[in-house]
């Protein structure tokens, strides 16, 4: 995580505070909105650091639109693998197809409403009149651009493996491939959810990707449970430490 934010910052950060800053920001999902609590601890931090407030918040914006790019990037690439593994019995529930083509038509009906692409006008185009300039700025620094996007594939890695291990402690089997497809799905509507950290929504998306998987129920239940509390719970301890700490010394 710390990576993914250096490699979009091209002013130069300390890296144990930055590291500090992400700790905080695990701690301020505990109590926002999946996303809004990392961004406003990663834009607070920036502003403290000394980067302008224009191109802090153009940076995290940067960092938010190549997170998404590559999660959806990962996804696709383990759907291929999943789908083309001759073992892989990973089939997706009926319901979970009904819903996402329901989702689909929704979204395609609301854009042909012209109230609907004037909202989304207004919100989107701020965004990337700020992201544009960053990013043609970190094309002129590859070495940091390639630490920013190598920490977001890492980071997405690490969740999987956690889940994976989590599986595996509970004596429970699954392609890893389709496993991951599992995680990034669920990562997905977690993001959607307006609980903080995506609770209940998260859980019952990998529980059913799990189970859909070929994972028993209850060892599904269990292994997400272990893996949202190594993931999810366990980094807002240190997380509340690290956030009063940045805070007495006026780094938040």
């Amino acid at each position: 995580a710390t990576m993914a934010l250096e490699g979009f910052v091209p002013e130069r950060l300390q890296f144990l505070r930055t590291f500090q800053a992400q700790l905080a920001a695990s701690f301020a999902t505990l109590i926002s909105p999946p996303t809004l609590g990392a961004v406003a601890v990663n834009l607070r931090y920036l502003l403290r650091a000394g980067v302008h407030p224009a191109l802090g918040a153009a940076s995290v914006g940067v960092s938010q639109v190549m997170a998404f790019v590559v999660h959806i990037l990962l996804l696709l690439a383990f759907g291929v693998v999943a789908g083309t593994r001759q073992e892989s019995d990973f089939t997706p529930p009926s319901w979970a197809v009904l819903v996402l083509l329901g989702g689909l038509a929704t979204a395609v009906f609301l854009l042909l409403m012209p109230w609907t692409r004037a909202w989304i006008t207004r919100r989107i185009r701020p965004i990337f009149q700020q992201v544009g300039p960053r990013l043609l700025t970190l094309l002129q620094q590859p070495r940091k651009l390639g630490i920013g996007i190598g920490g977001i594939v890492l980071l997405n890695l690490g969740y999987i493996a956690c889940l994976v291990a989590c599986v595996w402690a509970f004596g429970g089997s699954a392609p890893i491939a389709a496993t991951a497809v599992v995680y990034l799905a669920g990562a997905t509507i977690g993001q959607a959810a307006p609980t903080p950290g995506g609770l209940g929504a998260v859980e019952a998306a990998l529980s059913a990707g799990l189970t859909a998987a070929g994972i028993p129920g209850g060892l599904a239940v269990s292994s997400v449970l272990l893996s949202r509390l190594m993931t999810f719970w366990l980094p807002t301890v240190p997380g509340w430490f690290a956030f009063n700490s940045l805070q007495r010394n006026n780094l938040l």
